[in-house]
């Protein structure tokens, strides 16, 4: 004798489907999470835009600047700070300036666990940046390259996977229609007030509608030459002390 076949189904509603899969539905219209940890950037308004909350390790991020000394280190200064004291390292590849030490401790980033390699030949400062985020002796790896392409971008975010660090691209603002593997990308522009306007051009989740405004304490990035009110260049100054400044020959000794 047949059996009677069963009733059809009914088809789950969509809360009914997001309850039995919770955790690995994603809407489009939520901000995206982060697997990896996070570290706060120290501003309420830019830790609720991140995704995880904060800036990502293992991760690429790229800050796009109209101009150098706006206030990035500042806006970097928490995380950074934060860094030094956990002990580990910070390495600057290829700053278009001279930091003012003084100014970063100022902001507690102890400037004994800073390291800046003075390159200007694009090939170098690619491959110093790239042995630096391969180091475990870092806690914060910062380059500056003005003309990267995506296949690099896309290169040095395979890089920053397996580094349990920041990892920090900053790029001129015209670099904004380029495309770009890093998973992170602001746009900072100037605001009134000692202020920075962040415009979150791509992140995990939903797209930020309108800009950050982030109030700045103080401006530590540069050292002016007397009598002058422009940043002053690295050829200019003269050279700082070893554990702030290392040449690619020594590199390898510092860090070890």
């Amino acid at each position: 004798m047949p059996m009677p076949a069963s009733p059809p189904l009914a088809p789950l509603s969509l809360l009914q489907i997001e309850a039995r899969f919770r955790g690995r539905i994603w809407r489009g219209d939520a901000l995206g999470s982060s697997a990896e940890p996070v570290l706060s950037s120290g501003f309420d308004e830019l830790d609720g835009e991140l995704p995880g909350g904060g800036w990502p390790t293992r991760n690429l991020t790229e800050l796009l600047l109209p101009a150098a000394g706006m206030g990035e280190i500042s806006l970097l200064s928490p995380p950074l700070a934060e860094t030094t004291h956990n002990g580990r390292n910070i390495l600057l590849v290829g700053p278009p300036y001279l930091p003012y030490m003084h100014a970063w401790e100022n902001l507690n980033i102890d400037s004994r666990r800073v390291v800046m390699a003075r390159i200007y030949k694009p090939a170098e400062r690619l491959w110093v940046l790239e042995q630096g985020i391969r180091s475990a002796a870092f806690g914060a790896v910062i380059g500056w390259l003005p003309e990267v392409s995506q296949q690099t971008t896309r290169k040095l975010q395979i890089l920053a996977r397996s580094a349990a660090a920041l990892v920090f691209l900053l790029r001129p603002a015209g670099a904004q229609s380029e495309a770009s593997a890093a998973p992170l990308r602001l746009l900072l522009g100037s605001a009134r007030g000692h202020a920075l306007s962040l415009y979150l051009l791509k992140r995990r989740g939903a797209p930020a509608a309108l800009p950050i405004r982030i109030a700045l304490t103080f401006f530590p990035w540069t050292r002016h030459l007397p009598g002058s009110t422009a940043p002053a260049p690295l050829s200019t100054l003269s050279a700082p002390a070893q554990h702030n400044a290392v040449d690619r020959s020594s590199l390898s000794r510092t860090i070890a």
